[in-house]
């Protein structure tokens, strides 16, 4: 009886040493695979295309043009030239220069610009995400015009930023947050601090900043866009974008970041003929590696026209090709001289 209990015991102790032994290697080896997973951090790219001033609209009291073009041609004409591109990126931002609105009460200025709430079809067709409402004619309807101007982006799934209201976008996982800011009405460094601190408690990734400065017509940034712009970048801005001397300016790296000082005009119902009709599309794709924007120079710069036509404004832009476009890249490296960044004739900087 003794050697048939201890028989029993023996092969009991084996049964477990061998179950044990099963369990050792299994978390050794989950382990293993767990730390070689974590290893290989996963990199995203996010590709955001930038254009300046669309005006989609009119001050009636100079002209009627751009709502003639609409009623012939419809929303899809206005920005069909390049919505190629637009839809292939990520996200578009554009900065909406004027209102949606049926109200008529104007402001006291030179120019006050209004389209009917169905223009917000011309970013819809476009394939435009995002707009910068943050400028000098936000209120040229007063506080109605604005409202009403919210109230249609809203409705149709625009999304849209100026001072604390910050718009969000997380593509691929990734969360991009785009803020506004009118330095005409003095913005402070402080406010642009403290707003994108508010977009990194919201855990935002990418941080893209757009203000609405400089001087109208003036090639180069003031003393003021360039302070703004460097306060921005050192408070944890992924990139940042100028708009209001209806021309281009240069394009500054600062601190690994890009600073876009003028985008120009781009769909501009402003003006039947602008005498510098040059503009651009800014493209920067972003990476993302465990949930860092890592430095790099995937910027390119896509040359284009306001307008399809070389006498007139007609309200489409247009990218640009061969001698065109190589004069744009010329002119923007001259504007860009002394700031870190020169670009190659593709528009890709070297």
């Amino acid at each position: 009886m003794k050697r048939i209990h201890l028989n029993f015991y023996i092969n009991y102790l084996l049964i477990w040493f061998l179950l044990f032994g099963i369990f050792a290697v299994n978390t050794v080896c989950g382990a293993q695979i767990v730390c070689a997973s974590s290893d290989r951090k996963e990199t995203v790219e996010i590709t955001v295309s930038a254009a300046g001033d669309c005006t989609l609209g009119v001050d009636s009291r100079y002209n009627s043009v751009f709502n003639e073009y609409y009623r012939v041609h419809g929303s899809a004409y206005f920005l069909q030239k390049v919505k190629k591109i637009f839809s292939k990126d990520d996200i578009t931002i554009v900065n909406l220069e004027g209102t949606f609105t049926d109200a008529v009460n104007r402001a006291d200025k030179t120019f006050t610009f209004k389209g009917p709430a169905d223009y917000v079809r011309i970013l819809k067709k476009g394939s435009v995400e995002v707009v910068n409402t943050a400028n000098n004619h936000t209120f040229d309807y007063g506080k109605q015009g604005y409202l009403d101007t919210v109230k249609t982006l809203k409705k149709n799934r625009v999304k849209y930023c100026r001072n604390s209201v910050i718009a969000y976008q997380t593509v691929k996982g990734i969360k991009t947050a785009f803020l506004g800011f009118n330095q005409l009405d003095g913005v402070t460094k402080e406010t642009v601090e403290k707003t994108i601190q508010k977009a990194k408690r919201k855990n935002a990734q990418i941080i893209i900043v757009s203000f609405h400065w400089g001087i109208e017509g003036s090639y180069y940034p003031n003393s003021t866009q360039k302070s703004l712009a460097r306060t921005a970048v050192k408070s944890g801005a992924s990139l940042v974008l100028g708009h209001h001397p209806h021309i281009l300016q240069g394009i500054e790296r600062y601190k690994g970041r890009y600073i876009v000082y003028s985008l120009g005009n781009f769909c501009f119902g402003g003006n039947t003929n602008p005498g510098d009709k040059d503009t651009m599309i800014f493209q920067q794709t972003f990476s993302v590696k465990d949930g860092a924007v890592e430095k790099n120079k995937d910027i390119k710069v896509i040359p284009c026209s306001i307008s399809s036509k070389s006498y007139t404004n007609d309200f489409q832009p247009r990218t640009l090709s061969g001698s065109e476009k190589a004069r744009v890249i010329k002119k923007m490296n001259g504007l860009s001289r002394g700031r870190g960044v020169q670009l190659r004739a593709s528009g890709k900087v070297k």
